[in-house]
């Protein structure tokens, strides 16, 4: 995708791509599910940025008041009717958020980065549109696993999607997340040791972070706000 896609285009591009049976696709297991409900809980206003049809939002969103935004307007329209929820036609990379400032308790944006041209401009409106103390709670493909690289040394195209514009180790992540955000806590979920499916050695959450970030499928983060007074002076942020 080129960088000066319309709106329009951007949109007719996701929703071909997305026709082709992936509404109901969500991605990773049981593992990353559990974890995101965890992370979200329950009573607070939230803001999902790259909703598409639920996939994620309909395992959190009972106890909680939530908003979905995509770019995919099909998607939005199963959003809508699948969840009874209220959503906005959103291009992130080139438009703001129509939200006034601190207005979330949380901001889900899961797997939504690795597929924006201006990933910086979409984590500014989000840390705007933050309550003082909200957290921003995403995920991303992990594109440096070991298998990965594995495929590349191999001269193999370890990356078959072609919406996919970024890829992210947890490194190259958090030096991304820390511009915006503080208290930046990294998770590699899912994947396989050896193998895969039933059959596979899982990646074990008691295992050290260095060997989990070398095998897992995704990468789940959570981060809170960065304060304005803690961007300009560097003073270490204290909360009531």
């Amino acid at each position: 995708m080129e960088l000066n896609h319309s709106k329009e285009q951007v949109a007719e591009f996701y929703e071909d791509f997305q026709s082709r049976g992936k509404y109901d696709y969500f991605y990773g297991d049981e593992k990353r599910k559990n974890l995101y409900t965890q992370l979200i809980g329950k009573g607070n206003k939230i803001l999902e940025v790259g909703c598409r049809s639920g996939n994620l939002t309909q395992f959190y969103h009972e106890g909680n008041q939530v908003v979905g935004i995509d770019v995919d307007r099909n998607a939005l329209i199963e959003f809508e009717k699948r969840l009874n929820l209220k959503s906005h036609w959103v291009d992130v990379d080139s438009e703001d958020l129509p939200f006034d400032d601190e207005m979330f308790d949380v901001v889900v944006f899961s797997e939504v980065m690795e597929h924006l041209r201006f990933p910086r401009k979409a984590l500014s409106e989000i840390s705007r549109v933050l309550m003082k103390h909200g957290r921003l709670i995403g995920s991303v493909p992990n594109a440096f696993r070991l298998r990965n690289r594995w495929k590349f040394l191999c001269g193999k195209p370890f990356e078959s999607d072609p919406s996919h514009l970024r890829s992210y180790s947890a490194s190259i992540l958090r030096v991304e997340l820390e511009k915006k955000f503080t208290e930046v806590k990294i998770h590699p979920v899912s994947g396989h040791l050896l193998g895969g499916g039933r059959a596979g050695v899982p990646v074990f959450r008691w295992l050290p972070f260095e060997i989990r970030a070398l095998f897992s499928l995704d990468l789940v983060f959570e981060a809170g706000k960065l304060d304005h007074l803690r961007r300009l002076t560097g003073e270490p942020k204290f909360r009531s």
